[in-house]
């Protein structure tokens, strides 16, 4: 049960950080490393479990690839698209 509890924890970890606001994003990461520290005091230590590492890098690849998804090129500004079209001759 305990290693099935760090899988989650160590998934859920990056998904909390990075979802947090960006003013607020160092105290989530306190309070993910208070719950690993809470973790390793009751169960045992999560560092030298795979779980642990497992969870983390499937988190961390989750979050890059959502991240990636939601990304667009460049968008053009509404100045540059009026600089390159061609005069009507209306004002």
């Amino acid at each position: 049960m305990s290693s099935i509890l760090l899988l989650i924890i160590s998934l859920a970890a990056p998904w909390v950080v990075q979802l947090a606001p960006p003013r607020q994003r160092l105290i989530a990461l306190v309070a993910v490393i208070a719950v690993l520290l809470l973790f390793g005091i009751f169960s045992s230590n999560p560092l030298v479990m795979w779980q642990f590492w497992i969870g983390l890098i499937i988190g961390v690849l989750s979050v890059v690839l959502f991240v990636n998804m939601g990304s667009r090129g460049p968008r053009r500004r509404r100045w540059e698209d009026e600089e390159q079209a061609e005069p009507t001759g209306e004002l």
